[in-house]
């Protein structure tokens, strides 16, 4: 009685913003603690930091999918970008690209740590399979799903139209996704040098810079956090190039342990 038509309750959007943030502090952390973190545990071998590259994957595929959420929610009641096209190119990138992060990050440690036992115990391998899996193949996987996770997200944020925040909260966001999308853009730098796919991944951030930097697109927030990341992980590539002429591991230069993962 009275309450014809009532107001029907809104739902607010998670904070994309917040959300990029935290991811690419999380890469940071992440990647940062199984190079670096090498206290034995278990049995011989294996350290703490082999443990940390074993979660990394599950704990960015799950902060992707946050990522993913958030720009689906926040885009409830908005028009799709392409008259109803369905979404399947921007999602089967994603999938494509979490099924990459788990699959080389797995590789990695196993190969990795059958590549540092051998070379402790002096043993040969003369097929050169274990450096194969781990210093290629894994390697190309992993940053492989960094492009493959990058392009889908774009896509799905020019797809579904989220809404923009108020200023205020966008001014107070806006300090956490640029500090993530630096970290993001220092580790897409690290892991192309370690990992020797500066093929893959430095043509790519130029790429993706020149395509964020077209003045007529909006600036939304995956645009951003990319676009940082890529110019912050260029220009740290042409540091390091003009630096040594090239592209060396950190480990060929005796920044990180040898066999460090």
């Amino acid at each position: 009685m009275g309450r014809e038509n009532p107001e029907p309750l809104t739902r607010h959007a998670p904070p994309v913003e917040s959300r990029l943030g935290w991811l690419g502090i999380a890469f940071a952390a992440l990647y940062l603690g199984s190079v670096t973190i090498k206290t034995p545990v278990l049995r011989p071998g294996l350290t703490l930091g082999d443990f940390i590259d074993v979660a990394t994957p599950f704990i960015l595929v799950f902060l992707y999918t946050l990522v993913g959420r958030a720009l689906f929610v926040g885009s409830r009641g908005a028009r799709p970008d392409s008259s109803g096209a369905p979404d399947l190119g921007p999602r089967m990138l994603l999938i494509l690209g979490g099924f990459a992060l788990v699959l080389g990050h797995g590789m990695h440690v196993a190969a990795n740590s059958i590549h540092d036992a051998i070379t402790r115990a002096r043993l040969p391998d003369p097929l050169g399979l274990a450096d194969w899996w781990d210093e290629r193949v894994s390697h190309y996987l992993i940053d492989s799903s960094k492009v493959a996770i990058c392009v889908g997200l774009t896509l799905l944020e020019r797809r579904v139209h989220a809404p923009s925040e108020p200023a205020s909260k966008a001014k107070t966001r806006g300090g956490r996704i640029t500090i993530g999308a630096a970290a993001y853009g220092f580790i897409y730098f690290a892991a192309g040098v370690e990992g020797q796919t500066v093929p893959l991944l430095l043509p790519f951030a130029v790429a993706y810079l020149a395509w964020a930097l077209t003045p007529a697109r909006p600036i939304r927030p995956v645009r951003r956090f990319f676009g940082v990341g890529a110019a912050v992980s260029i220009l740290l590539f042409a540091v390091w190039g003009i630096w040594h002429r090239g592209f060396p591991e950190f480990s060929a230069v005796g920044m990180i342990p040898r066999n460090g993962p």
